[in-house]
């Protein structure tokens, strides 16, 4: 009896732990220098696979020397940090390259493409006020 009340507690427990980590599951807190006021902006494009054309909104997050960009390609939830390159901006994150010029958008999976030869073009869409 005393045996099945403590495997009882700790399984009401761990469940009570995991639910309560799966509210943090979706949150990610990044602490910038005291400094800059970080920004976001909401950019649209439209990328051509090659065999259709897809819209996406990437979200560019700044905050200082810390830049992000967060956006969903396939399904998957991107977030990537800028690195250095010699001209426009590119941003990396696990197996994917977002690099931007001007209007002018590039996504490349290192994983599916290696070599680069796919890449997905994108342009940003005229907004319309």
């Amino acid at each position: 009896m005393k045996k099945a009340f403590i495997i009882g507690f700790f399984a009401a427990l761990s469940l009570s732990l995991f639910s309560s980590l799966n509210a943090f599951a979706g949150s990610l807190v990044i602490e910038v220098p005291d400094d800059p006021e970080p920004t976001t902006e909401i950019v649209s494009y439209q990328c051509d696979t090659g065999t259709s054309k897809e819209h996406i909104e990437v979200t560019y997050l700044n905050a200082g020397n810390i830049s992000l960009v967060d956006f969903k390609w396939n399904g998957k939830r991107i977030i990537a940090s800028r690195s250095i390159n010699a001209s426009g901006v590119k941003y990396m994150g696990g197996s994917y390259i977002w690099w931007t010029k001007g209007d002018e958008a590039t996504l490349s999976d290192l994983i599916n493409d290696p070599e680069g030869k796919n890449l997905i073009q994108c342009v940003e869409e005229q907004k319309t006020e």
